[in-house]
């Protein structure tokens, strides 16, 4: 059997991680756009004891294609996981690159972005995060929210509220839609802001399927 890639943290490494989660992820933020702290998920899931942190040592030539690879195996890793809660909304992985210098930061968003088709078909949702991260809050495109100590990918599965990240990507709204359609209902208590979002994409993407209908007849 191959060695794991992932690592628990040394002890160094967990305090400053569990400090920047307990000081800045489950905290509030004035300039979040919102009340409650930066991440409602954080909370929870530490209570549920399902938040679990691990390290891996980069390996190789600072590439793309090398970090979507490591992304993937994160993947791999948060599905082999035995979570100690059911509740798999409150599943979530955190993993710190202990040796990519700053040189390599770009890889985490660029990883991020390149592999997040994959997980989002997979129904898993990727955050990425470094200290010069400027990936925005979904309520106000100012605040570089994703900001940590060190470079980071977390891994969680895709909940409810992901309509804020999810909406304006059709291949990523048709797997949401597939998840949560059924609880868009007429009577059901939604914040309204998802409702919008849902019902948005739900007609870009009837808009989108007619053009292409028309389209085909049209070249058929």
């Amino acid at each position: 059997m191959s060695k794991s890639k992932f690592s628990p943290l040394d002890a160094d490494l967990e305090k400053l991680v569990s400090d920047w989660l307990d000081n800045y992820v489950n905290a509030p933020h004035p300039d979040l756009g919102r009340d409650g702290p930066i991440c409602p998920f954080i909370e929870p899931a530490l209570r549920a004891d399902s938040l679990f942190t691990v390290s891996r040592d980069w390996e190789g030539a600072y590439t793309l294609e090398a970090m979507v690879t490591a992304i993937e195996e994160a993947q791999d890793h948060f599905r082999s996981i035995d979570w100690p809660s059911r509740n798999t909304t409150l599943h979530g992985l955190v993993v710190v690159f202990r040796n990519l210098p700053r040189a390599g930061w770009w890889l985490i968003d660029e990883g991020h972005r390149a592999a997040k088709d994959a997980a989002v078909a997979r129904g898993l949702m990727l955050g990425q995060f470094h200290p010069e991260c400027e990936a925005p809050a979904a309520r106000n495109p100012l605040f570089p929210v994703n900001r940590s100590p060190y470079p980071m990918i977390a891994i969680r599965n895709m909940a409810f509220h992901d309509i804020l990240f999810l909406h304006d990507n059709p291949d990523w709204f048709e797997q949401y839609r597939k998840r949560y359609d059924r609880y868009y209902s007429a009577t059901a208590r939604i914040d309204p802001r998802f409702t919008a979002l849902f019902e948005e994409a739900v007609a870009a993407s009837r808009a989108g399927q007619a053009a292409h209908q028309e389209t085909a007849e049209h070249h058929g």
